[in-house]
């Protein structure tokens, strides 16, 4: 009978000890930790995080993470600010608009950059930005078509009293042009493949011509990325792993970020062609003070041109939006 009580709790003994192992090597954020919530909004350069979704990247890093797809880009900020989403895709320009409307927030790594997803249309009268001097040209104000156009315009000498922009999302631009209602304005694809269908209508230029003006990057809550640091940077890692998957496996990649953005594989290609995914190596330049178009550079840039459109309404700093120790830390 000893024995047979000595077995039983020798036993019981081996299986604590089996359990409390398990629970160390077992991530707790996973297991005690709220889901950190990724606001994806719908666009080709943010969809690689369906990938890490699926194959598991998330789980790999030990990391809570939900990707939640957001519709309508104006939630985006209120999303954010409600805490209904802790982390957001944006773009160095855009995240001033976030600060600017009160959100306490970082911006910690760049997705992608555009290669053709924004251009200019105009009358085949038009050879050089500065033929615009006098025009009205129709673009998306506050948003990286915006951005572009003024960056651009300020390089060729034109101040932002020589041409008077009027509100108009892209789509609605592409399709005006093409219908002959609007000489001038910022669209993208497909509309900037169908200007041709306007015979007096060309593409001046698009972020190709320009690569990394428009780039976009991503920012996360301040107090979740202080209260949470190790997780958004399991979610960061998750994201340049799917990046990597991209590379090796382009056609599954496609077909899963296509079935996640609701679109063919075909018009995903197609959209996701005028974008490039920016690697871990690429981002450390981008988030460097002394490389041609970085985060900084952007960011001030931008705080300039939104702040003489009339766009901002308080004082922004690029210092209190970038934040690099994501990036610098992330593989220590």
């Amino acid at each position: 009978m000893k024995k047979k009580q000595k077995l039983l709790a020798g036993i019981v003994i081996l299986a604590m000890i089996v359990i409390g192992t398990i629970l160390i090597f077992v991530p707790s954020n996973t297991q005690n930790q709220e889901p950190l919530k990724v606001g994806v909004i719908v666009y080709p350069g943010f969809a690689p995080f369906y990938i890490a979704d699926e194959k598991g990247y998330f789980e790999k890093e030990g990391v809570n993470a939900e990707v939640v797809l957001i519709n309508d880009p104006n939630q985006a900020i209120s999303l954010l600010e409600s805490n209904e989403v802790q982390l957001l895709f944006s773009s160095a320009d855009f995240t001033i608009i976030i600060s600017d409307a009160g959100v306490d927030m970082k911006e910690i790594f760049a997705s992608d950059i555009g290669y053709g997803s924004d251009g200019l249309l105009v009358k085949n009268e038009v050879n050089s930005i500065s033929d615009l001097k006098g025009k009205t040209v129709y673009l998306g104000m506050g948003y990286p078509s915006h951005f572009l156009f003024r960056y651009l315009t300020k390089q060729a000498g034109l101040k932002n009293e020589d041409v008077t922009l009027i509100d108009m999302g892209a789509d609605q631009v592409g399709a005006a042009f093409v219908a002959k209602q609007i000489d001038y304005g910022m669209s993208w694809e497909p509309w900037l493949s169908q200007a041709s269908e306007r015979k007096d209508g060309k593409v001046l230029f698009s972020s190709k011509d320009k690569p990394g003006i428009i780039t976009d990057t991503f920012v996360v809550r301040t107090d979740t990325l202080n209260s949470r640091n190790e997780d958004v940077k399991a979610v960061v890692r998750a994201w340049f792993d799917s990046v990597d998957f991209i590379k090796s496996n382009p056609d599954e990649a496609n077909s899963i970020m296509a079935k996640n953005l609701g679109l063919s594989v075909k018009d995903f290609e197609a959209q996701v062609s005028t974008i490039k995914f920016l690697t871990y190596q690429e981002n450390l330049d981008k988030f460097s003070v002394g490389s041609q178009l970085n985060i900084y550079e952007l960011t001030d840039t931008a705080i300039e041109i939104y702040s003489e459109d009339g766009i901002l309404q308080s004082q922004v700093s690029a210092n209190n939006i970038v934040d690099s120790s994501v990036l610098k830390t992330l593989y220590n």
